[in-house]
């Protein structure tokens, strides 16, 4: 397979909302548009996509997590890969291995993340690729 790992670009926003729709969000695409685009111009979070044949099929979004318990992190928000297109373990592996880099690059001392407790697969991509689980959580939210 033959594949490219590159930052996001504005015109991803029709893949990148197919992908999160595979997740569940059902979120306008032209939101997802603006979104890319204001997160691009803040510049502050990483996201890191895999394309193949010139779609995005799969993606990782990190935001900063700045505490005052720790040294600052990466937040990886999302990671998905696409259900329809087989994706070798190889090309996933190098997606995270880019992300990581720029995660690095950026200045940051490592990643945390909050997954699903049955997103079996995930869980098994992190443990492979240097993970540790420290605990479960709950996940609360509260919209304005």
């Amino acid at each position: 397979m033959k594949y490219e790992i590159r930052r996001v670009t504005e015109n991803d926003y029709l893949d990148i909302h197919a992908l999160n729709q595979q997740l569940g969000y059902e979120y306008d695409k032209d939101k997802v548009k603006e979104r890319i685009s204001n997160l691009l111009d803040a510049g502050t979070d990483i996201i890191t996509v895999l394309e193949v044949e010139g779609k995005v099929v799969g993606y990782i979004h990190g935001i900063p997590y700045n505490t005052l318990y720790t040294d600052n992190l990466i937040n990886m928000v999302a990671i998905v890969f696409s259900n329809s297109v087989e994706i070798d373990a190889k090309a996933k592996g190098e997606l995270f291995f880019e992300f990581e880099k720029r995660v690095k690059k950026n200045g940051y001392h490592g990643i945390r993340l909050t997954a699903d407790v049955e997103r079996d697969l995930l869980h098994e991509f992190l443990v492979s690729n240097g993970f540790e689980n420290k605990r479960d959580l709950k996940h609360y939210i509260k919209y304005f």
